[in-house]
């Protein structure tokens, strides 16, 4: 199970970064071959974020602007089933956990779900529902830091926490369109599920693909 961020396939312009959706799409196909199946939820990144200012300026609630940045997310995650689907990889776009068959072979892409949830949340979510022996968050940092490494550029890579040295560590936001990382719906579900979770740089897919096979890279959160 992969979420992939938004602003991962966007750049802060809001403009495609096609070699990271063409690799990604590559890297898919091979695990697909080789009989392992990717799910990717997929956020809304910089498109979403404009919408959400642009609603918020105009005095719009909170709640709408949630709904709208889950619609940005959810035709963020058709392109990626299109692309998938059109290199004869067998996916399909989801809007509700109910369309989701744990039994069955196709590969899943998912965007947004309920206002004041974070995707992130719908990954960890989509991971119970099919059994996935492991989560990866795929942002565009190195993984987990002690602090925030884009404000303190010496800030510590951590390589292995548990549950609760995340909460410690992250300062949890709920305004539309600022999720970081982890919230604690997401949290919450890689713990009772006991889901191996990795936060890897997805700038560059490889290391998506290396924490799938279980190489080091990045964070891996213990639960």
């Amino acid at each position: 199970m992969v979420k992939l961020g938004g602003h991962i396939l966007m750049d802060e312009k809001g403009e495609l970064r096609h070699h990271v959706l063409s690799k990604y799409v590559d890297i898919v196909i091979g695990l697909w071959k080789e009989g392992v199946n990717v799910h990717t939820v997929v956020g809304g990144g910089r498109a979403a974020r404009l919408y959400i200012e642009a609603l918020a300026s105009l005095g719009a609630s909170k709640t709408l602007q949630d709904v709208i940045g889950i619609e940005v997310a959810k035709l963020n995650a058709k392109l990626l089933a299109y692309a998938l689907n059109a290199k004869g990889v067998s996916a399909s776009f989801a809007d509700a956990l109910t369309l989701v068959d744990p039994c069955g072979d196709r590969l899943y892409v998912m965007g947004g779900l309920s206002p004041a949830q974070s995707t992130t949340a719908v990954a960890a979510l989509l991971a119970e529902a099919v059994k996935a022996v492991k989560l990866v968050i795929a942002t565009d940092v190195e993984g987990l830091y002690a602090e925030d490494p884009k404000k303190s550029p010496r800030a510590m890579l951590l390589r292995k926490v548990s549950i609760g040295e995340v909460v410690n560590i992250l300062k949890l936001e709920w305004e539309p369109g600022s999720y970081k990382l982890l919230d604690l719906v997401a949290l919450q579900v890689i713990e009772r599920s006991k889901i191996p979770t990795y936060i890897v740089n997805g700038l560059e897919p490889q290391n998506v693909e290396k924490a799938i096979r279980g190489e080091e890279v990045g964070t891996l959160i213990i639960p």
